[in-house]
């Protein structure tokens, strides 16, 4: 036990950095921009959103499959991160049940976003069972399919961020 009598432990407080320098507990920090932006903040997030889901919605076939395909890729660019910052390689997949778990959808919607995206060229089922992003010589494969894509999304954020560093 906590020396309160609480077996809770305590909350590790976020701390924010402000332009001078001092920090700001991030909890004070989001009722402050809240306070303070007049809707301009959630304008600005709610235009970014917008853009963005139509955007998705072009190149995926909707928004489920797009979940499942973030949650292969994801997957993949921490292997590939960890091994650039020195960890060991692997080409970690993960399963469908665990994709289900972590989006919330039944497991046979997962496999159909699966299939579908197998069948795209962008995935691929292992030896396991599990899948993971499918890569021939040394490259993602899906990476040229989303290359106008991702340009797109990298303007999106960058506007996102102007727009919004004032009000931060």
């Amino acid at each position: 036990m906590a020396g309160n009598g609480s077996a809770a432990p305590a909350k590790a407080r976020e701390a924010a950095t402000t332009d001078d320098g001092a920090t700001e507990d991030l909890d004070a920090a989001v009722h402050r921009i809240l306070r303070e932006s007049n809707g301009l903040f959630h304008l600005h997030v709610v235009d970014f959103m917008a853009a963005h889901l139509a955007d998705c919605c072009a190149v995926f076939s909707d928004l489920h499959e797009m979940q499942v395909f973030t949650v292969v890729a994801q997957r993949y660019l921490r292997d590939r991160v960890s091994h650039e910052n020195g960890g060991a390689p692997e080409r970690r997949a993960v399963s469908a049940s665990r994709i289900a778990a972590q989006t919330g959808m039944s497991r046979e919607t997962v496999r159909r976003k699966l299939v579908a995206l197998e069948a795209r060229g962008w995935i691929e089922k292992t030896e396991r069972a599990t899948w993971r992003m499918a890569i021939s010589n040394g490259h993602v494969d899906v990476a040229s399919s989303l290359e106008d894509f991702t340009k797109r999304e990298i303007r999106r954020i960058v506007r996102l961020g102007r727009a919004i560093r004032p009000l931060i």
